[in-house]
């Protein structure tokens, strides 16, 4: 874990002097410990990130998931893309033709 120098110390295994601000990797709990109850140094945060939520789209008096539907898009022809918003993406579906909506209806799974 990352451990930020908080006081000038000698690392008693290696020698090596460490200064304040210098961020350290430390791989012992036991030791991070020893390091925290002695003031020499504190734990950093690692801020794992949050998961993405997967965007819902109501099609079709549906919900569909935004990957689905792309992938559904492209199936039939249409392009497509993760990075594309969901007001393009249905905007792209309110162009179609009635062949072009029955197509999509059926690699959706819709009847």
């Amino acid at each position: 874990m990352k451990v930020k120098v908080i006081s000038v110390f000698r690392d008693k295994f290696t020698g090596q002097y460490y200064n304040p601000g210098e961020v350290i990797e430390v791989h012992e709990e036991s030791r991070v410990l020893d390091m925290e109850n002695r003031r020499l140094g504190e734990r950093i945060e690692v801020k794992v990130p949050e998961e993405k939520k997967e965007v819902k789209i109501s099609l079709f008096e549906k919900e569909f998931e935004k990957k689905t539907l792309i992938d559904a898009l492209k199936s039939i022809g249409v392009q497509a893309s993760g990075n594309m918003k969901e007001e393009t993406l249905l905007g792209k579906v309110a162009e179609f033709d009635e062949e072009s909506t029955a197509k999509l209806k059926e690699a959706l799974g819709i009847e």
